[in-house]
């Protein structure tokens, strides 16, 4: 892993990686693994290399994973993502970053989450979001069901209705806070019932994640 580790923040930094995705779509990725045409970005090089030596279905869904991170990071100027890897190596943190991300993308379920998480480091890149809450959200996000996250598309403060089992969900995972109750009324049994409320980090989400 401490390979793999190193070579994400290094692939965030590399002009290599703005060229090689530019021009592999997800129809080709699969070609682009076997071939070796994704070797020049030091994450997918190093990942393609274990793909073709084990074959796993498994590998393969966590290269698709990586790109779609990286990506997201890559709408961020080139300097910018330069000067993010060179704090990242001044405060000791190259490979802390690189494996926990990793991890995080390792165990996702899915394949639009890992476009989520690179849209929050891209938003730390151009210093829209701090390093601590940024790190926060892609852990909150990892433990989310990725439909779930749409609620905050258009969310609005109150009783969420029918979509209260979803708001519940995002409730326990961080997103949303506990603003008391509405009794509602008899008429309309689903005018009454828990307030939630949108807090810092599901505005964030919101903001710059979705």
């Amino acid at each position: 892993m401490s390979n793999l580790s190193a070579a994400l923040p290094a692939s965030i930094a590399s002009k290599e990686t703005t060229s090689a995705l530019a021009t592999i779509g997800d129809a080709a990725l699969d070609a682009a693994i076997s071939s070796g045409a994704l070797d020049g970005v030091p994450i997918l090089g190093a990942a393609t290399g274990i793909w073709r030596a084990h074959k796993e279905a498994g590998q393969q869904l966590f290269m698709r994973k990586v790109v779609r991170f990286l990506r997201e990071t890559n709408q961020t100027a080139d300097q910018d993502r330069i000067d993010f890897v060179d704090r990242l190596k001044a405060d000791g943190k190259t490979e802390e970053f690189g494996e926990a991300i990793l991890l995080i993308l390792d165990r996702l379920d899915d394949t639009v989450k890992p476009g989520i998480l690179g849209r929050l480091v891209a938003a730390h890149i151009r210093g829209d979001l701090d390093y601590d809450k940024m790190m926060r959200l892609t852990s909150i996000v990892s433990r989310c069901y990725a439909e779930d996250l749409e609620l905050l598309r258009n969310f609005s403060n109150g009783v969420q209705r029918e979509k209260t089992p979803i708001a519940e969900s995002l409730f326990a995972a961080g997103l949303l806070s506990n603003g008391g109750m509405d009794g509602g009324n008899f008429s309309d049994p689903l005018s009454g019932g828990i307030i939630f409320n949108l807090n810092e980090y599901g505005d964030l989400l919101k903001r710059f994640g979705l």
